[in-house]
């Protein structure tokens, strides 16, 4: 029971670590001067890391409690390590550091960067400090070590220390060769790089980025490449020019990120206004109302006439009045307007003189 709660903390952390999530870093142009001396450094795992097996579906709800994810997690590790130490055995040298950084140099002018690369030789290094920015135990320990480094810890890599370095910058590419298992447990070669930028003499992290590469047409289990050895250098030195390829784009990337394209388009504007376009309609209708004033407002000069036009609408008011005791005056009324414009006439001397007393020809049209 002591030893869980021992590991309490460690599985916490580890549980933590894992909800973190890093973005993407933006190279900033002015950051980098012009022509500033770039120190390119490649530093390869002292050996290959071997993925036996994707993870198990226990594995993987075992990482989801906090007690259990460290204790997972290390059991993992461990059968991974002993496969890496027992390929180890059998692969052999080939001179990684020195491929990689050639195919860097050529790619790496094709960016935007400001500054001028330059190989590690051409800085004049010391090599016992070389030596030890890149010591480990094993593959594993270089691993935790350099690839992810506890932030309690001093830097593994101190370059402020190198005052011959104070006015340069270091981009460091860490590279691991390993073997990762596919859905049908055969074996496929891979190139890791995990790449950092760093102004020397500050330690400020300018820019970090992943990038792996993989072959899984040349996939063979791991007994086939344990007896053939030379197959897996040769299909990792292969991937050597497409890994550099993509550390480069990686880094145009950072220095042109890609904009949103949800914001780009102006015209996706207007997109939202014909969401909105059933609202115009009443506007529709008062901009009708809007130009009937406008009419009346012409018919509002000298000529009245114009007026009775619009009240002869009205006829039908003048209608309703008909609806009185006597109904024979309403076939009167239409028969009384042959022309239109003599009944609208008609119709209204009708009635003003309606108040009049002595309309003795509207009895006459009774008989």
């Amino acid at each position: 029971m002591g030893n869980i709660r021992n590991l309490w903390p460690l599985a916490l952390a580890a549980c933590c670590a894992a909800c973190v999530s890093v973005g993407e870093t933006v190279l900033a142009p002015q950051s980098i001067a012009k022509g500033q001396r770039t120190i390119l450094i490649v530093y390869p795992a002292p050996a290959p890391w071997v993925i036996t097996e994707s993870e198990s579906k226990a594995e993987a709800a075992a990482k989801m409690l906090p007690v259990f994810s460290y204790v997972a997690t290390n059991m993992q590790e461990d059968r991974f390590k002993t496969a890496s130490a027992t390929l180890n055995k059998y692969v052999p040298r080939w001179p990684a550091r020195d491929l990689l950084e050639a195919a860097l140099l050529k790619e790496l002018p094709k960016t935007d960067f400001a500054g001028h690369f330059i190989p590690v030789a051409e800085a004049d290094p010391d090599t016992t400090t070389l030596r030890s920015w890149n010591r480990s135990t094993d593959v594993l320990d270089w691993q935790n070590r350099y690839l992810t480094p506890d932030p309690n810890l001093p830097e593994p890599r101190d370059y402020s220390r190198y005052l011959p370095w104070d006015d340069a910058l270091a981009l460091e590419v860490n590279l691991l060769p390993l073997l990762a298992a596919d859905d049908d447990g055969n074996m496929v070669p891979t190139l890791s790089a995990t790449s950092r930028l760093y102004r020397c003499q500050t330690m400020h992290l300018l820019w970090q980025h992943d990038d792996k590469v993989d072959d899984p047409s040349s996939a063979r289990t791991l007994y086939e490449f344990e007896t053939l050895p030379q197959q897996l250098v040769d299909r990792w030195q292969a991937l050597v020019p497409a890994l550099a390829a993509k550390i480069s784009g990686s880094l145009t990337g950072a220095l042109h990120p890609v904009t949103s394209t949800n914001t780009a388009p102006g015209g996706m504007a207007p997109a939202p206004s014909t969401g909105t376009g059933s609202f115009p309609l009443p506007p529709a209708a008062s901009s009708a109302t809007a130009a009937a004033p406008a009419v009346t407002a012409p018919a509002g000069d000298g000529p009245p006439a114009a007026q009775p036009a619009a009240a002869a609408p009205k006829a039908p008011a003048v209608a309703a009045p008909a609806g009185d005791g006597p109904p024979a005056p309403q076939p009167a009324l239409p028969a009384a307007p042959p022309p239109p414009a003599a009944a609208s006439v008609s119709t209204a001397t009708a009635t003003t003189p309606a108040g009049d007393g002595p309309p003795a020809p509207q009895p006459a049209p009774k008989p």
